[in-house]
């Protein structure tokens, strides 16, 4: 799915790429749909439980912010397809299951609004610092899959979040 779109992806490809059967993916899935949704909250809801971890800690907005990009990069130089899939891809998914797609978001923006309060941060619409947060962020991992930059991605975590610390007019 990460590397041909949720679309194009057969199941067989997905089975042959888990190394089983077809047949034992329709066991444990009712559809390649009902797959996808899965795999999908399961990284995501895995990325955003060691987030809340980093937004709750007693940490200031910068090293919040490098955590959560060193974080990010870790991930993906260990699982490239799944932070592709989760982070790079455009998905479609039904209303119910939209909550679990903004849950970052919204976590990140909470982060900014907290640090703006202690006036740790200047003003800013939380949302757009978030935007330019993820935009720096995300600019890496899809660098590198398109052979512009070389991994792994962990070794720009300092270049990044300094550069998301001056965009956001950060002191440290």
């Amino acid at each position: 799915m990460a590397r041909n779109g949720v679309r194009a992806a057969t199941t067989r490809a997905i089975a042959r790429a888990a190394g089983v059967t077809e047949g034992a993916v329709y066991r444990h899935f009712v559809s390649k749909e009902e797959l996808y949704l899965e795999a999908y909250t399961r990284l995501l809801t895995k990325m955003t439980e060691v987030k809340q971890v980093i937004a709750s800690s007693a940490a200031s907005l910068s090293e919040k912010l490098r955590e959560w990009v060193r974080v990010s990069y870790e991930f993906f130089d260990g699982h490239p397809d799944a932070f592709t899939f989760v982070f790079l891809m455009p998905h479609d998914l039904p209303q119910t299951q939209r909550d679990i797609t903004r849950a970052q978001g919204r976590l990140l923006t909470d982060v900014i609004r907290r640090a703006q309060a202690a006036g740790e941060m200047p003003e800013m619409r939380a949302e757009l610092a978030a935007s330019h947060f993820i935009g720096l962020m995300l600019n890496v991992p899809r660098s590198i899959n398109e052979g512009a930059l070389e991994g792994p991605a962990s070794k720009y975590v300092d270049d990044v979040a300094d550069a998301v610390c001056r965009a956001l007019r950060l002191t440290a």
